[in-house]
C-alpha cells in the first residue's frame, strides 16, 4: 500500500525535475563565476575525457534504474496500482539524478583541486545537463520504460496515461 503522506502526483515530479535543473545550473554559474570563468589555463585533454567519461558512466546508470523496478501486483485495485506507480516512478527520478549530478559535483571539485578556474565546470555543464534534463524529465520515453517493467506481470499502472493526461 502506497504511503498517502509521501505519494508523489504528476505535477510534483515535473516541479521536481525542473526545480533540480535549475539548481544544478544555478550551482555551476555560481561555481564558474566564483572561480573567474575561463580566465585560467585550459585543462588537458586527458582530465577532458575523464570529465565526458564521468558523463557518459553517469547516463549509463541513470539509463539502468529503470530496470531495477518491481512489477505491480495485479491483484491490488487499480487506484493502489496507480499510486504504487507513480511512487516507483518518482524514486527512479531521483535515483536518475543522484547519478547524473555526480558527475557534475566531480567538475567542481576539479575546480578547487586544479589550476584551471571554471573550465572543468563550462566544459562538463553542457553534456551533463542534457543528460540531466533527459533522464529526470517524465517524457513519454521514460516514463514507457518505467511502465514496462512495472507492468510486465500484467497490472495496469496507468503511468503514460496519467503523464500525458497532465
Amino acid at each position: 500500500m502506497p504511503n498517502d503522506s509521501t505519494t508523489a502526483s504528476v505535477k510534483d515530479i515535473r516541479k521536481f525535475a525542473i526545480i533540480q535543473f535549475v539548481i544544478t545550473f544555478a550551482f555551476l554559474a555560481f561555481v564558474f563565476w566564483m572561480f573567474s570563468g575561463t580566465d585560467a589555463d585550459y585543462p588537458p585533454i586527458w582530465l577532458i575525457v575523464v570529465m565526458m567519461a564521468a558523463i557518459a558512466v553517469g547516463a549509463f546508470f541513470s539509463e539502468r534504474v529503470w530496470l531495477t523496478g518491481t512489477p505491480l501486483d495485479p491483484e491490488d485495485s487499480a487506484d493502489t496500482n496507480q499510486l504504487l506507480a507513480l511512487e516507483a516512478y518518482a524514486n527512479q527520478t531521483v535515483r536518475k539524478l543522484i547519478y547524473s549530478e555526480a558527475p557534475l559535483i566531480l567538475a567542481v571539485l576539479i575546480c578547487f583541486v586544479g589550476s584551471y578556474g571554471g573550465w572543468p565546470v563550462l566544459i562538463a555543464a553542457l553534456p551533463g545537463l542534457a543528460v540531466q534534463a533527459w533522464e529526470t524529465w517524465p517524457h513519454l520515453r521514460n516514463t514507457s520504460m518505467s511502465a514496462a517493467i512495472l507492468e510486465s506481470r500484467s497490472a495496469d499502472s496507468q503511468l503514460v496515461e496519467n503523464f500525458v493526461r497532465s
